[in-house]
């Protein structure tokens, strides 16, 4: 089985294809709620916050996520009417930030692909617990006691898709983006070490 070791295998090139990439899903995350409000929730948000705490260094792993992500929280506030502040927005963000904190965690130590996808689906759930979990606390149409945190998790509230189909495509799109961002630092970091090789012979 491949083990991965990001911290042991920085190189420039990696580093950089994966801030683009980060940069570029939070683009798509973007562009996707504008032209197909449809498909809830398929958005790179664990993604691009785990990947981003894993692969790049130091502080990068910390400003490069978190800027891309808020970037793209205003401009969705702006072309989609929400509010950018307020109390569901500041449990969102502390779950984001924790995504990347776990992320920070998984590159002190060598781990395989399989731990890597389980680490990003972990991060996802977190998500979606935290703060589905902060709708119901906060919202007052969802009724008070257990029932109400249940509802929040699995049917939502009525007039939207169930809670359920949110998780689905919110998982999905962790798999999809976060094996993208996987991909893309793979290749880059092979193509420098292969670079580094011929420029030794």
């Amino acid at each position: 089985m491949n083990m991965i070791s990001p911290l042991k295998s920085v190189t420039r090139g990696a580093v950089l294809s994966v801030a683009c990439g980060i940069l570029l899903l939070a683009v798509f995350r973007v562009v996707r709620a504008i032209v197909l409000p449809e498909l809830p929730n398929f958005s790179p948000i664990a993604a691009v916050a785990f990947c981003g705490g894993l692969f790049l260094p130091g502080r990068m792993a910390w400003i490069v996520p978190l800027t891309a992500l808020l970037v793209s929280d205003v401009l969705l506030s702006l072309f989609l009417g929400y509010p950018i502040v307020g109390g569901w927005q500041i449990v969102s963000w502390l779950a984001i930030a924790a995504i990347v904190g776990i992320g920070r965690l998984m590159a002190r130590r060598d781990f395989s692909t399989f731990g890597f996808f389980s680490a990003v689906l972990g991060s996802g759930v977190l998500f979606y617990l935290v703060t589905n979990s902060a709708a119901w606390l906060m919202n007052p149409a969802y009724p008070s006691g257990l029932g109400g945190l249940v509802m929040s998790l699995t049917t939502g509230l009525p007039g939207f898709p169930p809670s359920w189909v949110f998780l689905r495509n919110s998982l999905a799109s962790d798999l999809v983006f976060s094996g993208l961002l996987l991909g893309v630092w793979v290749l880059a970091r092979r193509g420098a070490l292969r670079q580094r090789t011929c420029d030794a012979v």
